[in-house]
Protein backbone atom coordinates (compact mmCIF):
# COMPACT_ATOMS: atom_id res chain seq x y z
CA UNK A 1 0.00 0.00 0.00
CA UNK A 2 1.36 3.47 -0.90
CA UNK A 3 1.83 5.57 2.47
CA UNK A 4 -0.47 8.40 1.55
CA UNK A 5 -0.22 9.19 5.38
CA UNK A 6 3.12 9.48 5.09
CA UNK A 7 3.03 11.73 2.15
CA UNK A 8 0.38 13.75 3.76
CA UNK A 9 3.25 14.19 6.94
CA UNK A 10 5.70 15.84 4.69
CA UNK A 11 3.38 18.69 3.98
CA UNK A 12 3.74 20.88 6.05
CA UNK A 13 1.45 24.16 7.17
CA UNK A 14 3.53 26.07 4.85
CA UNK A 15 4.21 23.71 1.88
CA UNK A 16 3.31 25.72 -1.16
CA UNK A 17 0.25 24.69 -3.05
CA UNK A 18 0.91 22.87 -6.06
CA UNK A 19 0.64 19.49 -8.26
CA UNK A 20 2.12 16.52 -6.60
CA UNK A 21 4.58 14.68 -9.15
CA UNK A 22 3.22 12.57 -12.13
CA UNK A 23 4.48 9.43 -10.21
CA UNK A 24 3.47 10.39 -6.83
CA UNK A 25 -0.53 11.29 -8.32
CA UNK A 26 -0.93 7.62 -9.79
CA UNK A 27 0.23 6.12 -6.76
CA UNK A 28 -1.69 7.80 -4.11
CA UNK A 29 -4.97 7.35 -6.93
CA UNK A 30 -4.19 3.80 -6.24
CA UNK A 31 -4.03 3.67 -2.57
CA UNK A 32 -7.06 5.96 -2.12
CA UNK A 33 -9.22 3.98 -4.46
CA UNK A 34 -7.86 0.42 -2.58
CA UNK A 35 -8.76 2.66 0.58
CA UNK A 36 -12.18 3.68 -0.16
CA UNK A 37 -13.39 1.40 -2.81
CA UNK A 38 -16.07 2.34 -5.40
CA UNK A 39 -14.30 5.59 -6.61
CA UNK A 40 -12.08 6.36 -9.46
CA UNK A 41 -9.41 9.00 -8.76
CA UNK A 42 -8.67 11.13 -11.25
CA UNK A 43 -4.60 11.43 -10.79
CA UNK A 44 -4.22 14.37 -12.60
CA UNK A 45 -6.49 16.60 -10.17
CA UNK A 46 -4.51 15.72 -6.91
CA UNK A 47 -2.88 18.89 -5.62
CA UNK A 48 -0.67 19.14 -2.20
CA UNK A 49 -2.11 21.69 0.12
CA UNK A 50 -0.63 22.26 3.43
CA UNK A 51 -1.16 18.86 5.46
CA UNK A 52 -3.29 17.58 2.96
CA UNK A 53 -4.19 16.62 -0.58
CA UNK A 54 -6.84 17.48 -2.29
CA UNK A 55 -8.06 15.69 -6.14
CA UNK A 56 -11.62 14.77 -7.91
CA UNK A 57 -12.96 11.14 -7.64
CA UNK A 58 -15.65 9.79 -10.21
CA UNK A 59 -18.60 7.54 -8.41
CA UNK A 60 -21.61 6.41 -8.49
CA UNK A 61 -23.79 9.59 -8.66
CA UNK A 62 -21.31 11.65 -10.47
CA UNK A 63 -18.22 13.59 -9.98
CA UNK A 64 -17.09 15.13 -6.61
CA UNK A 65 -13.51 16.86 -4.41
CA UNK A 66 -11.94 14.40 -2.21
CA UNK A 67 -10.10 15.97 0.53
CA UNK A 68 -7.16 13.90 2.59
CA UNK A 69 -5.61 14.80 5.60
CA UNK A 70 -4.36 13.33 8.91
CA UNK A 71 -7.08 12.31 11.52
CA UNK A 72 -7.62 14.85 14.11
CA UNK A 73 -5.50 17.55 12.35
CA UNK A 74 -7.66 19.08 9.64
CA UNK A 75 -6.16 22.21 8.09
CA UNK A 76 -7.84 25.35 7.76
CA UNK A 77 -8.48 25.01 3.50
CA UNK A 78 -10.75 21.61 4.69
CA UNK A 79 -13.49 23.82 6.37
CA UNK A 80 -14.16 25.44 3.61
CA UNK A 81 -15.75 22.94 1.57
CA UNK A 82 -19.25 21.98 2.27
CA UNK A 83 -19.17 17.94 2.59
CA UNK A 84 -19.21 14.85 4.53
CA UNK A 85 -16.12 13.89 6.52
CA UNK A 86 -14.96 10.39 8.03
CA UNK A 87 -12.20 8.90 9.14
CA UNK A 88 -10.31 5.43 7.57
CA UNK A 89 -6.81 4.52 8.83
CA UNK A 90 -6.32 7.49 10.40
CA UNK A 91 -6.79 9.56 7.64
CA UNK A 92 -9.81 12.38 7.65
CA UNK A 93 -11.83 11.96 4.45
CA UNK A 94 -13.64 14.30 2.63
CA UNK A 95 -16.35 13.78 -0.21
CA UNK A 96 -17.66 17.29 -1.42
CA UNK A 97 -20.22 17.65 -4.43
CA UNK A 98 -19.62 19.76 -7.65
CA UNK A 99 -21.74 22.72 -5.83
CA UNK A 100 -21.02 26.48 -6.38
CA UNK A 101 -20.24 26.89 -2.52
CA UNK A 102 -17.62 24.25 -3.49
CA UNK A 103 -16.11 25.85 -6.45
CA UNK A 104 -15.59 29.21 -5.14
CA UNK A 105 -13.70 27.32 -2.41
CA UNK A 106 -11.74 25.47 -4.57
CA UNK A 107 -10.22 28.84 -6.01
CA UNK A 108 -9.70 30.43 -3.22
CA UNK A 109 -7.83 27.26 -1.98
CA UNK A 110 -5.98 26.51 -5.36
CA UNK A 111 -4.81 29.59 -6.99
CA UNK A 112 -4.15 28.21 -10.47
CA UNK A 113 -8.12 27.52 -10.78
CA UNK A 114 -8.26 31.10 -10.63
CA UNK A 115 -9.06 32.77 -13.95
CA UNK A 116 -6.31 35.46 -14.24
CA UNK A 117 -5.69 37.91 -17.02
CA UNK A 118 -3.48 37.46 -19.89
CA UNK A 119 -2.11 40.57 -20.94
CA UNK A 120 -0.22 40.91 -24.17
CA UNK A 121 0.27 37.17 -24.66
CA UNK A 122 -1.95 35.07 -27.54
CA UNK A 123 -4.56 33.61 -26.31
CA UNK A 124 -7.80 31.95 -27.50
CA UNK A 125 -11.28 31.64 -26.12
CA UNK A 126 -12.83 28.10 -26.39
CA UNK A 127 -16.60 29.28 -24.98
CA UNK A 128 -18.67 25.97 -23.23
CA UNK A 129 -22.73 26.05 -23.79
CA UNK A 130 -22.92 22.80 -22.24
CA UNK A 131 -20.75 23.20 -19.50
CA UNK A 132 -18.72 20.15 -19.93
CA UNK A 133 -16.54 20.61 -22.78
CA UNK A 134 -13.12 22.20 -20.42
CA UNK A 135 -11.35 18.81 -20.56
CA UNK A 136 -11.63 18.84 -24.17
CA UNK A 137 -10.44 21.95 -23.91
CA UNK A 138 -7.49 21.50 -21.86
CA UNK A 139 -6.46 18.97 -24.58
CA UNK A 140 -6.34 20.91 -27.06
CA UNK A 141 -5.02 23.67 -25.72
CA UNK A 142 -2.09 21.35 -24.18
CA UNK A 143 -0.91 21.31 -27.90
CA UNK A 144 0.00 25.06 -27.84
CA UNK A 145 2.85 24.18 -24.77
CA UNK A 146 1.83 27.36 -23.11
CA UNK A 147 2.62 29.53 -26.44
CA UNK A 148 -1.45 30.62 -26.25
CA UNK A 149 -3.15 30.57 -23.10
CA UNK A 150 -6.97 29.45 -23.29
CA UNK A 151 -9.94 31.42 -21.94
CA UNK A 152 -12.23 28.36 -20.93
CA UNK A 153 -15.00 30.67 -19.08
CA UNK A 154 -16.19 32.48 -21.97
CA UNK A 155 -20.08 33.10 -23.02
CA UNK A 156 -21.82 36.11 -23.91
CA UNK A 157 -24.89 37.47 -21.67
CA UNK A 158 -26.76 36.28 -25.04
CA UNK A 159 -25.46 32.92 -24.86
CA UNK A 160 -26.51 32.36 -21.66
CA UNK A 161 -30.18 33.65 -21.97
CA UNK A 162 -30.19 31.19 -24.39
CA UNK A 163 -28.97 28.32 -22.97
CA UNK A 164 -30.58 29.49 -19.72
CA UNK A 165 -27.03 29.29 -17.69
CA UNK A 166 -25.55 31.78 -15.27
CA UNK A 167 -22.42 33.37 -14.92
CA UNK A 168 -21.72 31.39 -12.21
CA UNK A 169 -22.53 27.99 -13.63
CA UNK A 170 -20.17 29.08 -16.54
CA UNK A 171 -16.97 30.04 -14.34
CA UNK A 172 -17.81 26.67 -11.88
CA UNK A 173 -17.99 24.62 -14.97
CA UNK A 174 -14.90 25.62 -16.55
CA UNK A 175 -13.22 25.82 -12.61
CA UNK A 176 -14.03 22.08 -12.14
CA UNK A 177 -13.11 21.19 -15.98
CA UNK A 178 -9.53 23.12 -15.35
CA UNK A 179 -8.77 21.12 -11.58
CA UNK A 180 -10.06 17.86 -13.07
CA UNK A 181 -7.47 17.84 -15.65
CA UNK A 182 -4.26 19.46 -13.51
CA UNK A 183 -3.91 22.62 -16.05
CA UNK A 184 -1.76 24.89 -13.44
CA UNK A 185 -1.05 27.55 -16.50
CA UNK A 186 -3.09 30.78 -16.98
CA UNK A 187 -6.57 30.68 -17.74
CA UNK A 188 -8.84 33.92 -18.42
CA UNK A 189 -12.65 34.11 -18.00
CA UNK A 190 -14.34 36.42 -20.81
CA UNK A 191 -17.68 38.29 -20.03
CA UNK A 192 -18.46 38.44 -23.67
CA UNK A 193 -20.74 41.18 -25.47
CA UNK A 194 -21.38 43.04 -22.60
CA UNK A 195 -24.23 45.65 -23.28
CA UNK A 196 -24.97 46.89 -20.23
CA UNK A 197 -24.09 47.68 -16.40
CA UNK A 198 -25.94 45.08 -14.98
CA UNK A 199 -24.34 42.81 -17.57
CA UNK A 200 -21.53 43.82 -15.73
CA UNK A 201 -22.54 43.41 -12.14
CA UNK A 202 -23.84 39.82 -12.82
CA UNK A 203 -20.12 38.83 -14.42
CA UNK A 204 -18.14 40.42 -12.16
CA UNK A 205 -19.74 39.33 -8.48
CA UNK A 206 -19.40 35.41 -10.36
CA UNK A 207 -15.54 35.97 -11.09
CA UNK A 208 -15.29 37.03 -14.31
CA UNK A 209 -12.08 38.66 -14.97
CA UNK A 210 -12.08 39.85 -18.64
CA UNK A 211 -14.80 42.00 -19.56
CA UNK A 212 -15.90 42.30 -23.78
CA UNK A 213 -18.02 45.68 -23.83
CA UNK A 214 -20.48 45.39 -26.76
CA UNK A 215 -21.58 49.24 -27.93
CA UNK A 216 -22.90 47.86 -30.87
CA UNK A 217 -26.52 49.10 -30.14
CA UNK A 218 -25.04 52.91 -30.28
CA UNK A 219 -23.18 52.53 -33.41
CA UNK A 220 -24.90 54.41 -36.51
CA UNK A 221 -25.45 51.09 -38.75
CA UNK A 222 -26.45 53.93 -41.47
CA UNK A 223 -23.41 56.34 -41.27
CA UNK A 224 -21.84 55.01 -44.12
CA UNK A 225 -24.69 56.05 -46.47
CA UNK A 226 -25.09 59.18 -45.57
CA UNK A 227 -24.39 62.15 -48.03
CA UNK A 228 -22.27 65.01 -46.81
CA UNK A 229 -25.44 67.12 -45.44
CA UNK A 230 -26.76 64.33 -43.09
CA UNK A 231 -23.16 64.01 -42.05
CA UNK A 232 -22.99 67.44 -40.83
CA UNK A 233 -26.66 67.41 -39.19
CA UNK A 234 -25.89 64.63 -37.35
CA UNK A 235 -22.75 65.87 -36.12
CA UNK A 236 -24.14 68.81 -35.06
CA UNK A 237 -26.73 66.66 -32.93
CA UNK A 238 -23.75 64.45 -31.03
CA UNK A 239 -22.58 68.41 -29.96
CA UNK A 240 -26.02 69.64 -28.83
CA UNK A 241 -26.94 66.67 -27.35
CA UNK A 242 -24.01 66.32 -25.62
CA UNK A 243 -22.52 63.41 -26.51
CA UNK A 244 -19.01 63.30 -24.47
CA UNK A 245 -15.91 64.00 -26.39
CA UNK A 246 -18.40 65.36 -29.47
CA UNK A 247 -17.41 68.83 -28.81
CA UNK A 248 -13.61 68.32 -29.30
CA UNK A 249 -13.16 65.89 -32.42
CA UNK A 250 -12.94 68.82 -34.77
CA UNK A 251 -10.40 71.01 -32.54
CA UNK A 252 -8.24 67.44 -31.98
CA UNK A 253 -8.35 66.16 -35.50
CA UNK A 254 -9.61 68.09 -38.13
CA UNK A 255 -6.88 68.34 -41.00
CA UNK A 256 -4.77 66.41 -38.87
CA UNK A 257 -2.29 63.43 -40.40
CA UNK A 258 -1.15 60.78 -38.44
CA UNK A 259 1.94 58.69 -39.42
CA UNK A 260 1.04 54.83 -39.15
CA UNK A 261 4.46 53.11 -38.74
CA UNK A 262 3.86 49.36 -40.43
CA UNK A 263 7.31 48.23 -41.21
CA UNK A 264 8.53 48.67 -44.62
CA UNK A 265 5.13 49.82 -45.28
CA UNK A 266 4.12 52.25 -43.06
CA UNK A 267 0.95 54.57 -44.43
CA UNK A 268 -1.10 58.14 -43.26
CA UNK A 269 -3.98 58.85 -42.26
CA UNK A 270 -5.57 61.98 -42.76
CA UNK A 271 -8.80 63.08 -40.92
CA UNK A 272 -10.64 65.26 -43.67
CA UNK A 273 -13.35 66.64 -42.80
CA UNK A 274 -16.02 64.48 -43.96
CA UNK A 275 -14.44 61.44 -43.07
CA UNK A 276 -13.92 62.93 -39.29
CA UNK A 277 -16.92 63.51 -39.27
CA UNK A 278 -18.64 60.35 -40.32
CA UNK A 279 -16.12 58.59 -38.03
CA UNK A 280 -18.16 60.69 -35.38
CA UNK A 281 -21.24 60.15 -36.34
CA UNK A 282 -20.72 56.01 -36.51
CA UNK A 283 -18.96 55.35 -33.10
CA UNK A 284 -19.23 58.42 -31.65
CA UNK A 285 -22.30 57.39 -29.33
CA UNK A 286 -20.76 54.18 -29.18
CA UNK A 287 -17.70 55.44 -27.30
CA UNK A 288 -19.92 57.12 -25.19
CA UNK A 289 -21.44 54.47 -23.72
CA UNK A 290 -18.13 52.75 -24.36
CA UNK A 291 -16.39 55.24 -21.16
CA UNK A 292 -19.45 54.77 -18.81
CA UNK A 293 -19.33 50.88 -18.92
CA UNK A 294 -15.58 51.13 -18.61
CA UNK A 295 -16.14 53.19 -15.61
CA UNK A 296 -18.70 51.18 -14.38
CA UNK A 297 -15.94 47.67 -14.13
CA UNK A 298 -13.23 49.86 -13.30
CA UNK A 299 -15.38 50.89 -10.23
CA UNK A 300 -17.20 47.03 -9.56
CA UNK A 301 -13.74 45.12 -9.97
CA UNK A 302 -11.65 47.87 -7.21
CA UNK A 303 -8.14 46.60 -6.69
CA UNK A 304 -9.18 43.65 -8.38
CA UNK A 305 -7.37 42.80 -11.50
CA UNK A 306 -9.39 42.85 -14.79
CA UNK A 307 -8.62 43.60 -18.28
CA UNK A 308 -10.88 45.15 -21.18
CA UNK A 309 -11.98 44.33 -24.96
CA UNK A 310 -13.68 46.71 -27.38
CA UNK A 311 -16.08 45.13 -29.77
CA UNK A 312 -16.98 47.17 -32.94
CA UNK A 313 -16.84 44.15 -35.17
CA UNK A 314 -20.93 43.75 -35.08
CA UNK A 315 -21.43 46.59 -38.17
CA UNK A 316 -22.66 46.14 -42.10
CA UNK A 317 -19.25 47.49 -43.07
CA UNK A 318 -15.78 46.80 -42.52
CA UNK A 319 -13.79 48.98 -39.78
CA UNK A 320 -11.69 51.30 -41.59
CA UNK A 321 -7.86 52.62 -40.44
CA UNK A 322 -9.31 55.76 -39.54
CA UNK A 323 -12.16 54.57 -37.47
CA UNK A 324 -9.95 51.85 -35.83
CA UNK A 325 -7.10 55.27 -35.08
CA UNK A 326 -10.04 57.31 -34.15
CA UNK A 327 -11.58 54.78 -31.88
CA UNK A 328 -8.26 54.12 -30.51
CA UNK A 329 -7.29 57.86 -30.07
CA UNK A 330 -10.45 58.74 -28.04
CA UNK A 331 -10.15 55.61 -26.15
CA UNK A 332 -6.57 56.82 -25.45
CA UNK A 333 -7.90 60.72 -24.61
CA UNK A 334 -10.15 59.33 -22.25
CA UNK A 335 -7.96 56.95 -20.01
CA UNK A 336 -9.20 53.67 -21.12
CA UNK A 337 -7.05 51.16 -21.44
CA UNK A 338 -7.67 47.90 -23.40
CA UNK A 339 -6.52 44.45 -23.89
CA UNK A 340 -7.81 43.64 -27.18
CA UNK A 341 -10.01 45.68 -29.72
CA UNK A 342 -12.15 43.19 -32.27
CA UNK A 343 -12.70 45.65 -35.73
CA UNK A 344 -14.89 44.23 -38.25
CA UNK A 345 -13.02 43.01 -41.26
CA UNK A 346 -13.28 42.32 -44.86
CA UNK A 347 -14.76 39.36 -46.28
CA UNK A 348 -17.10 37.76 -44.40
CA UNK A 349 -17.12 35.96 -40.73
CA UNK A 350 -19.94 33.56 -40.74
CA UNK A 351 -20.20 31.66 -37.79
CA UNK A 352 -19.18 27.71 -37.82
CA UNK A 353 -16.97 27.94 -40.87
CA UNK A 354 -14.25 29.49 -42.75
CA UNK A 355 -13.20 32.51 -43.65
CA UNK A 356 -15.13 33.56 -46.85
CA UNK A 357 -12.75 36.26 -48.87
CA UNK A 358 -10.00 37.27 -50.42
CA UNK A 359 -7.09 36.18 -47.93
CA UNK A 360 -4.55 38.47 -49.39
CA UNK A 361 -7.29 41.20 -48.68
CA UNK A 362 -7.40 40.33 -45.49
CA UNK A 363 -4.16 40.29 -44.81
CA UNK A 364 -3.19 44.07 -45.81
CA UNK A 365 -6.35 44.93 -43.96
CA UNK A 366 -4.83 43.86 -41.10
CA UNK A 367 -1.66 44.75 -41.49
CA UNK A 368 -3.15 48.28 -40.95
CA UNK A 369 -4.98 47.04 -37.59
CA UNK A 370 -2.34 46.21 -36.33
CA UNK A 371 0.08 48.92 -36.97
CA UNK A 372 -2.47 50.80 -35.12
CA UNK A 373 -3.14 48.91 -32.49
CA UNK A 374 0.63 48.81 -32.09
CA UNK A 375 1.29 52.47 -32.10
CA UNK A 376 -1.47 53.45 -29.98
CA UNK A 377 -1.91 50.92 -27.95
CA UNK A 378 -0.17 48.36 -27.16
CA UNK A 379 -3.01 45.73 -27.44
CA UNK A 380 -3.92 42.86 -29.07
CA UNK A 381 -6.22 41.97 -32.08
CA UNK A 382 -9.62 39.81 -31.39
CA UNK A 383 -11.20 37.92 -33.96
CA UNK A 384 -14.37 37.11 -33.19
CA UNK A 385 -16.47 34.45 -34.91
CA UNK A 386 -13.26 32.76 -34.82
CA UNK A 387 -14.55 29.14 -34.68
CA UNK A 388 -13.27 27.45 -37.98
CA UNK A 389 -11.65 30.42 -39.39
CA UNK A 390 -8.29 27.96 -41.03
CA UNK A 391 -7.70 30.07 -43.93
CA UNK A 392 -7.10 33.35 -42.06
CA UNK A 393 -5.01 31.57 -39.10
CA UNK A 394 -1.49 31.63 -40.00
CA UNK A 395 -1.68 35.45 -41.32
CA UNK A 396 -3.11 36.26 -38.28
CA UNK A 397 -0.56 34.98 -36.01
CA UNK A 398 2.19 35.90 -38.05
CA UNK A 399 0.96 39.47 -39.08
CA UNK A 400 0.00 40.27 -35.10
CA UNK A 401 3.31 38.40 -34.38
CA UNK A 402 1.26 36.88 -31.51
CA UNK A 403 -0.52 39.73 -30.26
CA UNK A 404 -3.97 38.17 -31.31
CA UNK A 405 -7.02 37.27 -29.70
CA UNK A 406 -9.65 34.85 -31.21
CA UNK A 407 -13.50 33.54 -29.91
CA UNK A 408 -14.90 30.58 -30.56
CA UNK A 409 -18.00 28.85 -29.15
CA UNK A 410 -20.74 27.67 -31.36
CA UNK A 411 -18.05 25.00 -32.79
CA UNK A 412 -17.33 23.35 -29.57
CA UNK A 413 -21.35 23.02 -29.49
CA UNK A 414 -21.20 21.11 -32.92
CA UNK A 415 -18.50 18.69 -31.32
CA UNK A 416 -20.51 17.83 -28.70
CA UNK A 417 -23.67 17.30 -30.95
CA UNK A 418 -21.06 14.98 -32.84
CA UNK A 419 -20.21 12.79 -30.08
CA UNK A 420 -24.30 12.47 -29.95
CA UNK A 421 -24.06 11.51 -33.69
CA UNK A 422 -21.72 8.70 -33.42
CA UNK A 423 -23.66 7.00 -30.02
CA UNK A 424 -26.85 8.02 -30.46
CA UNK A 425 -27.83 8.73 -34.23
CA UNK A 426 -31.71 8.95 -33.54
CA UNK A 427 -31.30 11.29 -30.79
CA UNK A 428 -29.30 13.26 -33.12
CA UNK A 429 -31.77 12.77 -36.02
CA UNK A 430 -34.59 14.20 -33.79
CA UNK A 431 -32.28 17.10 -32.94
CA UNK A 432 -31.20 17.98 -36.57
CA UNK A 433 -35.14 17.77 -37.28
CA UNK A 434 -35.84 20.02 -34.57
CA UNK A 435 -33.18 22.32 -35.63
CA UNK A 436 -34.45 22.39 -39.28
CA UNK A 437 -37.89 23.17 -37.99
CA UNK A 438 -36.42 26.33 -35.92
CA UNK A 439 -34.39 27.84 -38.30
CA UNK A 440 -35.96 30.29 -39.49
CA UNK A 441 -36.38 32.01 -36.45
CA UNK A 442 -33.87 31.11 -34.97
CA UNK A 443 -31.25 32.30 -38.18
CA UNK A 444 -32.62 36.43 -37.61
CA UNK A 445 -29.83 37.29 -35.27
CA UNK A 446 -27.45 36.19 -37.84
CA UNK A 447 -25.38 36.48 -40.32
CA UNK A 448 -24.78 33.22 -42.54
CA UNK A 449 -25.26 31.77 -46.01
CA UNK A 450 -27.26 28.55 -45.14
CA UNK A 451 -30.42 27.89 -46.74
CA UNK A 452 -32.81 24.87 -45.78
CA UNK A 453 -33.39 23.50 -49.46
CA UNK A 454 -29.36 23.15 -49.82
CA UNK A 455 -29.65 20.13 -47.10
CA UNK A 456 -30.66 17.11 -47.44
CA UNK A 457 -33.13 16.05 -44.89
CA UNK A 458 -31.75 13.81 -42.05
CA UNK A 459 -34.57 10.82 -42.71
CA UNK A 460 -32.83 10.68 -46.16
CA UNK A 461 -29.40 10.26 -45.04
CA UNK A 462 -27.36 7.12 -44.19
CA UNK A 463 -25.24 7.56 -40.80
CA UNK A 464 -22.36 8.11 -42.19
CA UNK A 465 -23.79 10.65 -44.78
CA UNK A 466 -25.58 12.08 -41.48
CA UNK A 467 -22.62 13.27 -39.93
CA UNK A 468 -20.85 14.68 -42.33
CA UNK A 469 -23.86 16.79 -44.02
CA UNK A 470 -24.73 18.12 -40.51
CA UNK A 471 -21.54 18.57 -39.00
CA UNK A 472 -18.81 18.88 -41.64
CA UNK A 473 -20.37 20.89 -44.59
CA UNK A 474 -20.85 24.63 -44.47
CA UNK A 475 -24.64 24.32 -44.49
CA UNK A 476 -25.42 21.68 -42.22
CA UNK A 477 -22.95 23.15 -39.42
CA UNK A 478 -25.00 26.68 -39.66
CA UNK A 479 -28.19 25.12 -39.61
CA UNK A 480 -27.20 23.22 -35.76
CA UNK A 481 -24.84 26.46 -34.51
CA UNK A 482 -27.62 28.54 -34.79
CA UNK A 483 -30.32 26.92 -32.78
CA UNK A 484 -28.03 25.60 -29.77
CA UNK A 485 -30.18 27.94 -27.89
CA UNK A 486 -33.84 26.04 -29.18
CA UNK A 487 -32.79 23.01 -28.66
CA UNK A 488 -30.24 22.90 -25.54
CA UNK A 489 -33.90 24.78 -23.57
CA UNK A 490 -36.67 23.12 -25.79
CA UNK A 491 -39.13 21.49 -22.76
CA UNK A 492 -41.87 18.93 -22.85
CA UNK A 493 -43.79 19.71 -20.19
CA UNK A 494 -41.26 20.65 -17.12
CA UNK A 495 -38.29 18.14 -18.73
CA UNK A 496 -36.01 19.38 -21.16
CA UNK A 497 -36.66 17.60 -24.42
CA UNK A 498 -33.02 17.35 -25.33
CA UNK A 499 -30.36 19.06 -23.25
CA UNK A 500 -30.13 16.54 -20.00
CA UNK A 501 -30.00 13.79 -22.74
CA UNK A 502 -27.32 15.48 -24.27
CA UNK A 503 -25.45 15.76 -21.32
CA UNK A 504 -26.03 12.01 -20.35
CA UNK A 505 -24.27 11.07 -23.03
CA UNK A 506 -21.37 13.53 -22.96
CA UNK A 507 -20.53 12.50 -19.53
CA UNK A 508 -20.74 8.57 -20.06
CA UNK A 509 -18.93 8.76 -23.24
CA UNK A 510 -16.40 11.63 -21.87
CA UNK A 511 -13.10 9.96 -23.76
CA UNK A 512 -15.06 9.86 -27.22
CA UNK A 513 -16.50 13.53 -26.29
CA UNK A 514 -13.01 14.94 -25.07
CA UNK A 515 -11.26 13.27 -28.10
CA UNK A 516 -13.42 15.08 -30.51
CA UNK A 517 -12.83 18.43 -29.08
CA UNK A 518 -8.99 17.47 -29.03
CA UNK A 519 -9.17 17.10 -33.02
CA UNK A 520 -11.14 20.18 -33.70
CA UNK A 521 -10.01 22.99 -31.37
CA UNK A 522 -6.55 21.38 -31.90
CA UNK A 523 -6.50 22.19 -35.23
CA UNK A 524 -7.37 25.80 -34.66
CA UNK A 525 -4.34 25.91 -32.00
CA UNK A 526 -1.89 24.36 -34.47
CA UNK A 527 -3.06 26.57 -37.31
CA UNK A 528 -2.16 29.65 -35.04
CA UNK A 529 1.03 28.16 -34.39
CA UNK A 530 2.00 27.35 -37.91
CA UNK A 531 3.24 30.65 -39.04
Amino acid sequence: MYPVDEVIRGFGQDHQVGRMEAGDQSSVAQALESLLGGMRILPASLCRLPMGLLGMADAVGGSRLLGVCEGSKAPGWFGRFQGETFEVNRLEILQAPLSEANASALRESVPYTRPQTLGLRPSFGFGDRIGLATPGHVMAATEAGGKILPVFAQQSIREMTRTERTPGQVLDDATWGVFRTGWTLPCGADADHLKTESDVELTAEAGFVFFTIDPSEHVDQQADDYDESQIEEKFQDLILQGVEGAVDFAGLYLGRTFEIEAGEEPFRVTFDNLLLKRAAVKYGRALAHTYRMADHVRKRMASKPFELEISVDETAQPTSPLEHLFVALELKRHGISIVSLAPRFVGRFEKAIDYMGDVGLFEESLKRHVAIAEQFGPYKISVHSGSDKFRIYPSLARISRGRFHVKTAGTSYLEALRTVCRVDSALFRSIVRFGRERFQSDRRSYHISARLDLVPKEEDLSQEDLERTYLDEDCGRQILHVTFGSVLTERKGRDYLFREKIRRILIENQDLHEAVLRDHLGRHVRMLLSS
